[in-house]
Formats: C-alpha cells, structure tokens, sequence
C-alpha cells in the first residue's frame, strides 16, 4: 500500500515539476514570487521545484541586486546547453 502512495507522490511531483519548466520556456525571466502568483503557489512551494529543476539542470538562473535585495532570474535552457560537443565531436558515425 506505502508503495502505491510513494508512486502516486512521484507522479504528482513530476507533473508539478513539468507545469514549472512549461511556464519557465514560455516566459524566460520570470522570478520565485511571479511563478508563485502566476500558478497560485506559495513561494516556498515553487522554490522547492526551482532548486530540483536546477539540479537536475533543466534551468538556469541568474542572480542580481535591485535596491539592495537579492533579485534571481529563472530561464529554459537551449539546446545548444543541453548537447555535451565535445562528446560528439569525439564520436564516430556509421
């Protein structure tokens, strides 16, 4: 029984995870406290998929200061980002 909850709570979490990183390639820049008002979230909820998003380095973000506070940018990464080149110039074809 604990493992049909464990799963359905992946489930869950994953498509929390994918609704973040749809909103973050359709709007590039957003912030913790924008994605939070634009789903509905508390800030604390969506940071906790920010940092998973992250890690699994799906996202970028950006770090700045405005009037003296900590100001962090979320972006989609490009595909260029996501292809290792010197693995595939390394790499022999056919």
């Amino acid at each position: 029984m604990q493992n049909i909850a464990n799963q359905i709570r992946r489930k869950k979490a994953w498509k929390n995870k994918k609704r973040i990183y749809g909103i973050i390639c359709k709007n590039s820049g957003f912030t913790n406290y924008k994605l939070s008002k634009k789903i509905g979230w508390t800030t604390g909820k969506v940071d906790y998929y920010l940092k998973h998003l992250l890690k699994d380095g799906l996202i970028k973000n950006e770090t700045s200061i405005v009037n003296g506070r900590v100001h962090k940018t979320y972006f989609s990464k490009t595909v260029k980002e996501f292809i290792n080149w010197d693995e595939m110039t390394n790499t022999k074809f056919g």
